[in-house]
């Protein structure tokens, strides 16, 4: 399959189940909102995903209070199962197949460590280990996996893999996987890459803004006070020409206030998207003032 094919049938079920829909490219495909915003990355291959892209697609959501998801079919080593909820880099990872029951169903997604791992219940574990009068040690013997490692797990410290799982299940005869349940991503924030992003992230956070630049998405900042921004940094007129469509499509999905900021700018916005320069930014007092002048300048 390829992915324009698999972000093509996401998108699809995503209109079908009632949510208003914006595709993108980079640290996140699909943006969409229905009582909430979900930012959904799609992959034919998980393995594929990488930290500072994963690490990118969390830090946006944490600003914009989205559900982050990742839509996957295989590794490197095997396919996905419909039935279960992996994690790579902290981010729910499922496939297209549990996407419809999770739509369906409205289950829940949760983030956990590791890189292919389940969530399950850890007290229904113990005491199944118990019932069958098996010793930590012994159970831990029996599928291949260390004391110390099961112990992570009864404890809920760690998830097991699908495959630990799998073995667990088979020999305890229980099934240990629970609901899983949409939640906004954990604070995250990443680090400006040159002067430019250093420069209006620090005018943002001086204006009483939390922010953060990012990576691999149609904007360089995004930041938040009592309302959300994403800020797209231009050297020249040609970016904002070519993006303007594209913020605005987010920004309307968001629902946050989005703006170019700019070395210079023949126009003070580009399809209804406000371009300041950064030499105004020094002006502006407050997230209020802030929102102010990207009305003004938009009108």
């Amino acid at each position: 399959m390829e992915k324009t094919v698999l972000v093509n049938n996401v998108v699809n079920m995503l209109i079908k189940s009632g949510f208003s829909v914006a595709v993108a490219e980079g640290c996140f495909d699909i943006a969409a909102r229905r009582e909430h915003l979900m930012l959904v990355k799609i992959l034919i291959n998980i393995d594929s995903l990488g930290e500072e892209q994963a690490t990118s697609l969390r830090t946006i959501s944490y600003f914009l209070s989205a559900y982050p998801m990742v839509i996957a079919v295989k590794t490197n080593r095997e396919f996905l199962k419909d039935g279960l909820v992996y994690s790579r880099f902290q981010l729910p990872v499922i496939t297209p197949g549990m996407l419809d029951t999770v739509l369906e169903e409205e289950a829940v997604i949760q983030s956990a460590k590791g890189r292919h791992t389940v969530e399950i219940d850890a007290t229904a574990l113990r005491e199944k280990r118990n019932e069958a009068r098996m010793t930590m040690q012994e159970l831990a013997d029996a599928i291949g996996i260390s004391k110390k490692a099961l112990y992570e797990i009864e404890t809920k410290r760690t998830n097991p893999t699908a495959d630990t799982l799998e073995k667990l299940e088979k020999l305890l005869k229980v099934d240990l996987k629970v609901g899983y349940e949409m939640k906004a991503a954990g604070k995250a924030c990443m680090k400006p890459k040159d002067e430019f992003e250093r420069a209006v992230d620090k005018e943002l956070k001086r204006m009483g803004m939390e922010s953060s630049p990012v990576r691999s998405a149609p904007f360089e900042i995004v930041g938040k006070e009592k309302f959300s921004v994403i800020t797209s940094l231009t050297k020249n007129g040609m970016k904002i020409k070519r993006e303007a469509r594209t913020v605005r499509s987010l920004s309307d999905i968001f629902s946050t206030k989005g703006f170019f900021v700019a070395k210079k700018a023949e126009e003070k916005a580009v399809s209804g998207v406000p371009v300041l320069l950064e030499s105004e930014l020094p002006e502006i007092e407050s997230p209020k003032e802030l929102k102010k002048v990207i009305k003004e300048k938009s009108e």
